[in-house]
């Protein structure tokens, strides 16, 4: 008689086809049953029902990202209760919400500053067609095939710059296609800039746009995709808090001073990503900035039983974005230039 020694699936579906078997994930909880886990780890509930209806409304497994700071093992670490655990949320999201204001006013410059240089350097609405003004031709093709399949959704969903643009020149104008491009999109193609791409006066449209930001061209492209990276974790709604960010950007040397990289302090935190929106603001709108510190210091005092060292921040940190410890702007401190 012969043996068949390929394993086949059981009824509950515990093995494929191939013959390795799965391992199922846990079967569902209540938000109640949830509350209880997180009870039975250690953490101080005082009421259940009021647990259950906070995880109703955030989802455990976000929440659980909020509590790796309070954890030992598999359990809290004595004292941790829900109120903390809120807490962290509470401020991860308020600084989220900072985040996506400061870096949308930069995404919108950066849009603007590429459509206006690159059009007026080369005197044509169209210039981001011709490869000739990038420096390597497959990303250029990548990004054309992007921005066809976004001019195409654009038209679908009746967007007026697209449709008119469209309907009479047959043709998108770069400044309609830096409106429904991605912050990311932007990046790239900046970076991938030629020398090509210059005013008859010689200077590149790399440096010009540069230029707006009053910053060097090599420092813009690092910013540019780190912020990128930083507004979709915003966009996404990822946790900031306790983030080792995984896109760095380059640092002024005034501030690997800052940060302490030299001496054992970490850029991969978010206090990085709030000192490079910093360095934007004093070049670009050094007006605005010290309304922005006063507002990211009135997010953080608002939550003052939360660590602030999982994000980076230095005991100085107020200091460095030139408010005093009541929250006001040091109007006495100067703007670095690097």
């Amino acid at each position: 008689m012969t043996h068949d020694s390929t394993p086949h699936a059981s009824a509950s579906g515990a093995a494929n086809q191939a013959g390795s078997f799965h391992i199922y994930p846990k079967p569902p909880k209540t938000f109640i049953e949830q509350a209880g886990i997180m009870a039975s780890r250690g953490m101080d509930i005082r009421d259940t029902e009021d647990a259950a209806s906070w995880l109703s409304d955030v989802n455990y497994y976000r929440a659980s990202g909020y509590w790796l700071t309070f954890k030992h093992g598999d359990t809290f670490m004595p004292g941790t209760s829900l109120d903390d655990i809120q807490s962290v949320y509470g401020l991860d999201s308020e600084l989220r919400l900072w985040l996506w204001t400061a870096i949308s006013r930069i995404e919108i410059k950066a849009r603007t500053s590429f459509a206006y240089h690159l059009s007026m350097a080369t005197g044509s609405a169209m210039a981001y067609e011709n490869p000739v003004y990038f420096k390597n031709r497959s990303s250029h093709e990548g990004a054309m095939k992007a921005i066809e399949k976004e001019r195409d959704r654009a038209y679908d969903e009746g967007v007026p710059c697209v449709r008119h643009n469209m309907d009479t020149y047959h043709m998108l104008p770069l400044w309609a296609v830096v409106e429904i491009t991605s912050m990311g999109m932007i990046s790239r193609m900046y970076g991938n800039l030629s020398d090509a791409a210059r005013y008859p006066d010689g200077r590149t449209v790399r440096d010009a746009i540069a230029g707006d930001f009053d910053i060097s061209p090599v420092h813009l492209q690092s910013w540019l995709r780190h912020l990128t990276y930083v507004r979709n974790l915003c966009a996404h709604h990822r946790r900031v808090y306790n983030r080792m960010m995984t896109t760095l950007p380059k640092l002024l040397d005034s501030d690997k001073a800052v940060l302490n990289t030299k001496h054992g302090g970490s850029s991969k935190r978010v206090f990085t990503s709030i000192v490079i929106i910093m360095r934007i603001f004093q070049r670009a709108w050094p007006d605005d900035w010290p309304g922005m510190a006063r507002r990211l210091a009135k997010v953080i005092d608002s939550h003052p039983g939360v660590s602030l060292s999982p994000m980076g921040f230095p005991g100085d940190w107020k200091k460095i974005i030139g408010v005093d410890r009541d929250g006001n702007h040091d109007l006495e401190e100067e703007t670095p230039r690097d």
